[in-house]
């Protein structure tokens, strides 16, 4: 007698029947497979239930995540009848097409994919999760249609007269059908951009062909390639939206675009570097409504979180912020700004370039081409009757004196420094020429920072591959390794496939205590500052790190890239 799938779930897979009962109604509710409702219930082992349902209803099961399938074969079925019907292609073989569905049995599905690509369907079982991660890793780039754009009839582009656009545009996402194929291409990238969160856009020329590719929390991703022929027209778009000269292809150039998208008003800085193949766009995107200036919500643990605004409200002194381009320095300097401002308060900034305007600050944009560097608009800040001063960068001695100057006469001064831990910055502002009796005074705290990529909650799972003896290498004490657990991103549809979602910071706040000012003061190394701080209960960046890797925020793998062991800060990793 033919055992039936439910005989096998209940029996051997130890599935109790009300619970097959609960998945039977899902199913029929969702209209799918008992076998998917199931897996998502979580009532045994994906790969047993599969096997189970191939052995009883004699289809043969396609693990996904184990595939690298060819874009040859991908292409065979378009990507809106892929993400509609959610199809993958796995193989073809003469007339017929192997494909990977929700349910085998669907024979209209079958007939839709022969009517649409004149093949012939031999339908395989695959588990709706692993299908889903297929459809966005083999598909995620095609949604946006640049590639297809870009291969429009090149005498359609030779008509676009480029010269007649207007520097600010508005990009809406159902618009476009009337304009050429540069413009919708340009407006699908900006578009692309904004959607996915992304801070910068790559446009980059080579020999035949255009690069795209977004910095998404942190990583580059290529998104599209357009064909050579439009590495010109797709260049000149930018510059013309930025209000650079197009016939100035030698020197690099900035400029900034302004675009109203989905009703969101946004800034791109641009940048152009000429290449060997032409000239390298990037764009730096300028969301304000993404601006977040809640301190609470900087990833702050607790007591840094007291350190740091005990150092920002007292009525005088220097506060630092350090660390590599890109580690969130700025939104730390304005989320401290934003908490300061109030109407009782002067505060002027200078920075270069002001990326954020924020209310009830004076904001000076630094323009070194006409003398206004950071040293002669601190002076005229002097003269301002400012009561909080922040400066971009403390970039040489001229500027350090005059910041430190005003810390010392009653000002809170903001700044930041490109130094790779808190200790280090001390030394680098003595080696600036800067003295150190000048430095412990003026200094009430320094915070180094790093951004971590955080692990996608959707698919966040326990990294077992992670021993003992590697925790305590990166620093965990012994004592807690039994009660350490390491987390890692499977990768799914909601992460791109790269198994993080956003990123957290990272922090290392090392007030000046009178301890501290003794031991700069005999100028001890920057190895013995960070001990000497350590012991008054200084959270170090690595051990902050592998606080939020124990919570499950981030993993080993950004443990390692962001931080360096404390016992060798020399080598302080940048992110």
């Amino acid at each position: 007698m033919k055992t039936s799938f439910k005989d096998i779930v209940t029996g051997k897979l130890k599935v109790s029947p009300e619970t097959y009962k609960e998945a039977e109604q899902l199913a029929r509710k969702k209209n799918t497979l008992v076998v998917h409702t199931l897996i998502s219930l979580g009532a045994a082992e994906e790969r047993l239930l599969l096997a189970a349902y191939s052995h009883c209803y004699k289809v043969k099961v396609a693990n996904l995540d184990a595939m690298d399938i060819p874009n040859n074969i991908i292409s065979l079925i378009p990507h809106n009848i892929a993400r509609q019907s959610r199809i993958i292609p796995l193989d073809r073989v003469g007339n017929n097409i192997i494909v990977a569905l929700e349910d085998p049995h669907d024979l209209k599905l079958c007939d839709l994919i022969r009517f649409k690509t004149g093949f012939v369907a031999k339908p395989v079982l695959a588990a709706s999760s692993q299908i889903s991660r297929a459809i966005d890793r083999y598909y995620r780039h095609q949604g946006m249609d640049i590639n297809k754009l870009s291969k429009e009839n090149v005498s359609s582009l030779k008509k676009t007269n480029l010269q007649k656009q207007d520097k600010r545009a508005i990009i809406n996402e159902s618009s476009g059908e009337a304009s050429g194929p540069v413009i919708q291409i340009v407006d699908q990238i900006l578009m692309k951009c904004v959607n996915t969160g992304a801070s910068d856009i790559h446009i980059e020329p080579y020999e035949s062909f255009l690069r795209v590719r977004l910095r998404v929390d942190g990583a580059l991703l290529e998104i599209a390639r357009p064909e050579g022929q439009f590495k010109a027209p797709i260049t000149s778009r930018f510059k013309i939206m930025a209000g650079l000269n197009i016939a100035e292809k030698r020197l690099p150039q900035d400029g900034n675009i302004n675009v109203t998208i989905s009703g969101r008003p946004i800034d791109f800085r641009v940048n152009t570097l000429p290449t060997v193949f032409g000239e390298k766009i990037v764009l730096r995107i300028l969301d304000k409504s993404s601006l977040n200036v809640d301190l609470t919500k900087l990833g702050f643990e607790q007591d840094d979180f007291e350190r740091f605004k005990t150092a920002i409200y007292k009525p005088f002194g220097m506060v630092l912020v350090t660390g590599p381009t890109g580690s969130g320095k700025t939104t730390t300097l304005y989320s401290a700004l934003s908490d300061l401002n109030k109407s009782t308060e002067n505060i002027m900034t200078a920075e270069d370039p002001v990326e954020f305007s924020i209310d009830g600050i004076n904001q000076v944009h630094i323009n070194s081409q006409i003398g206004l560097s950071f040293a002669s608009a601190l002076r005229a800040f002097l003269r301002q009757d400012p009561d909080i001063i922040m400066v971009g960068e403390i970039r040489d001695k001229e500027t350090g004196e005059i910041a430190i100057k005003a810390a010392l006469t009653g000002h809170l001064v903001l700044s930041t420094l490109h130094t790779n831990s808190a200790a280090d910055t001390i030394i680098r502002m003595q080696n600036m020429g800067l003295e150190s009796f000048n430095i412990i005074s003026a200094l009430n705290a320094i915070v180094a920072q790093r951004l971590a990529r955080r692990i996608c909650p959707n698919c966040r799972e326990p990294d077992t591959s992670i021993k003992k003896s590697y925790l305590i290498e990166l620093g965990v004490p012994e004592s807690l390794v039994d009660s350490f657990q390491a987390f890692r991103g499977r990768g799914c549809g909601n992460c791109n496939d790269t198994g993080y979602k956003g990123r957290v910071a990272i922090h290392e706040i090392m007030p000046i205590t009178d301890e501290l000012r003794s031991a700069i003061m005999n100028g001890e190394p920057a190895m013995t500052l960070k001990s000497i701080a350590a012991s008054q209960g200084m959270r170090t960046l690595r051990d902050n790190a592998l606080v939020k890797m124990n919570r499950g925020e981030i993993d080993a793998v950004e443990v390692i890239k962001n931080t360096a062991p404390d016992k060798d800060s020399s080598e302080e990793g940048a992110a």
